[in-house]
């Protein structure tokens, strides 16, 4: 009994996984339309954000939807109070359950205020 007990316990661990990617490192990115002949850039006065965005999935066959770059980006926007970031870099994230799963990009950078 107590070797079945730890059979499933060992198969739950290799069911329940997840791995994450990095998918790309960007200098310089927005989801806003700016100027940028006109725009000054302190990147001292930035704050490092992240923002993601998910979609989850029934069995890992059936999805709700596809996690969505521009949402991720324009969440870390948000958090970070600004219109651009820099040194941005972007990760795949996928999580495997039982019974289902989760699949998320996240972005992580300096966000800044466009100033004039």
């Amino acid at each position: 009994m107590n070797k079945v007990k730890w059979m499933l316990i060992g198969l739950f661990i290799v069911i329940s996984s997840g791995c994450a990617h990095r998918v790309a490192d960007l200098t310089l990115v927005s989801t806003k339309n700016i100027d940028l002949n006109n725009t000054v850039l302190d990147i001292r006065s930035g704050e490092r954000v992240k923002g993601s965005d998910c979609a989850l999935s029934l069995l890992g066959l059936i999805p709700f939807g596809v996690p969505n770059l521009q949402e991720a980006i324009d969440s870390a926007l948000e958090k970070g109070n600004g219109s651009i970031m820099v040194d941005q870099v972007t990760y795949l994230k996928q999580y495997y359950f039982v019974l289902g799963g989760s699949s998320c990009i996240e972005v992580e950078g300096t966000v800044l205020a466009s100033a004039s």
